[in-house]
């Protein structure tokens, strides 16, 4: 199984990993993979602490930078990374078989974005 693992950046401390890694624990079986976005904090963060705490295959799709619209760059450079971030979203949502998110409390931005990609597929809100 591929276990999606997301989060918002505002959700980023060690209450909000030890409520993640709960939950992924609940989960896990040996020869599952991780896949996640590989921002420095929140969700992301906590999928690569997990990956090396029980030594779990890992998946990050970055945001791929080479595909960053030089017309909004100079208009609006936020547009122009949101537009990456989403797209690397739908990578995660398309791979993961279930998403672990920690989602925000006003349910807002990438994480909220990946969820509504997911399909129908199981999601387990943190």
């Amino acid at each position: 199984m591929i276990i999606g693992i997301v989060g918002s950046r505002r959700r980023d401390s060690e209450a909000d990993y030890k409520l993640c890694e709960e939950a992924f624990l609940k989960i896990y079986k040996e020869g599952d993979i991780i896949v996640s976005g590989g921002c420095r904090q929140g969700g992301d963060r906590f999928a690569e602490i997990i990956r090396d705490k029980f030594k779990v295959p890992m998946e990050i799709h970055y945001p791929d930078k080479s595909k960053l619209d030089p017309v909004k760059m100079e208009k609006n450079i936020k547009w122009a990374y949101a537009e990456i971030n989403y797209a690397r979203n739908t990578l995660i949502a398309n791979d993961a078989d279930v998403i672990i998110a920690v989602v925000a409390p006003d349910r807002k931005g990438g994480t909220e974005d990946t969820l509504k990609k997911a399909k129908g597929k199981p999601v387990i809100l943190v």
